[in-house]
């Protein structure tokens, strides 16, 4: 709503398997609910692009929290028409979510859900073992601006992981001379995203 009233053409997909939108996966040929969600908000950005008053010339950006700030990163891995990635409380490392707990990595738990990455359950207990994590994945936005936002008391995705992750990540940003373009926040607050950091991050 902040960012319309601004001016922007906004466009909120609904994410596979929660609320009202309950596609069969496995009928559709689906096996990762976050795969999913990136098609369909790539189609969004077509449906977006397709729009008379919508100039898409210099690209869109994404904007989300917790689930919707790690479907932000998965989505702008896949299409480079987003130019702007904002992330609030949507990842850590793997190695580091929830200290590692097993319990977290059985089927249908945590990142194992349906509606994310249901073979993630075949890790458990070897995490390292991952093929791919965060860094990556944040590594590949560069050069586009990307701002994680990453709360000191989140109790869901650990902030030192997140320096970590963005450590790991800025020299592929320096390589593309703009390491100033992934930059971190840490609000003093819990799983949020405060109003203030939005406001001030969409003026």
């Amino acid at each position: 709503m902040e960012l319309a009233q601004r001016g922007y053409v906004t466009l909120a997909p609904n994410y596979p398997l929660l609320a009202k939108y309950q596609p069969d996966l496995n009928k559709l040929g689906w096996e990762s609910g976050t795969l999913k969600a990136v098609w369909d908000n790539t189609r969004g950005l077509d449906l977006l692009a397709s729009l008379p008053y919508v100039d898409s010339s210099k690209g869109f950006a994404t904007i989300g929290h917790s689930l919707g700030g790690h479907n932000s990163v998965f989505t702008a891995v896949f299409d480079d028409r987003l130019k702007v990635i904002v992330t609030s409380c949507g990842l850590d490392s793997f190695v580091d979510y929830y200290d590692g707990n097993p319990k977290n990595w059985d089927p249908e738990k945590g990142w194992c859900q349906t509606r994310y990455m249901r073979k993630l359950a075949d890790h458990k207990g070897r995490l390292a073992e991952i093929p791919f994590d965060f860094h990556e994945l944040v590594g590949a936005l560069a050069p586009r601006h990307t701002l994680i936002i990453s709360p000191t008391k989140d109790t869901n995705f650990k902030a030192e992981s997140v320096d970590r992750i963005a450590a790991a990540a800025q020299p592929i940003f320096k390589l593309h001379g703009h390491e100033k373009r992934l930059q971190v926040e840490h609000p003093d607050c819990g799983h949020d995203f405060p109003s203030e950091c939005a406001r001030r991050r969409t003026s």
